[in-house]
């Protein structure tokens, strides 16, 4: 099995959640896909896009993409993606960075050659918040 696979489907979700084009994640997701995460979930593919629309808060994110370790069982991966998302935003006037250490956990289905995510748990192992320099 391709082990280039998921590691371009992790840039390609962290593309488009950057871009905010997130009606482009039915390109790389199963319509019953789900996720995960503290204070959050989704129970399908529209549900979790709807649920992309807070990020608008934020001026900007950027998520750079790390480690990445998993296996394939057949025509199912199961693996680890690890991140660090900063989200920039303005309170009382001063321009923030919200910097999460993220590990993915992922689910990726081969369906005939075609690769999408069936689940992407996230669990945010930390956090920093401070104010952006110059």
């Amino acid at each position: 099995m391709d082990t280039d696979i998921p590691r371009l489907l992790a840039a390609r979700y962290a593309k488009f959640v950057d871009d905010r084009s997130f009606s482009r994640m039915r390109e790389i997701m199963v319509p019953e896909f789900t996720q995960k995460g503290p204070g959050f979930s989704a129970n399908s593919l529209e549900e979790f896009i709807g649920n992309l629309e807070f990020l608008r808060t934020y001026s900007a994110t950027l998520h750079m993409l790390g480690n990445q370790l998993g296996e394939w069982h057949n025509a199912i991966y199961t693996g680890e993606t690890w991140c660090v998302a900063s989200h920039i935003y303005d309170k009382d006037g001063v321009t923030r960075k919200l910097d999460m250490g993220i590990r993915y956990q992922d689910v990726i289905e081969d369906n005939s050659g075609t690769y999408r995510y069936a689940s992407r748990d996230l669990d945010v192992v930390w956090t920093q918040d401070l104010p952006c320099q110059g």
